[in-house]
């Protein structure tokens, strides 16, 4: 969220988009599927649902470039 505030206000947004518009999953959707999964290890349950609800965002919005690298690391050239 910090990131995302500092990137509106370094661009002027007149209008700030709602957390619908930019959310790509709910936090508390993860922590309960963590909370309920089987999983033996909670952190590799929390990273394999958030990569899995990018990925389902990425195609739902037609950005193919996140289902390269879910993670959202920028590529240093």
């Amino acid at each position: 969220m910090d990131e995302l505030d500092r990137h509106l206000t370094t661009h002027n947004y007149a209008q700030r988009p709602s957390e619908q518009e930019y959310q790509i999953y709910n936090v508390r959707t993860v922590l309960s599927l963590i909370r309920n999964s089987q999983a033996d290890d909670p952190l590799s349950a929390a990273q394999t649902f958030a990569v899995d609800f990018v990925k389902e965002r990425a195609l739902e919005l037609g950005k193919q470039e996140w289902l390269a690298d879910p993670w959202g690391r920028q590529n240093s050239a």
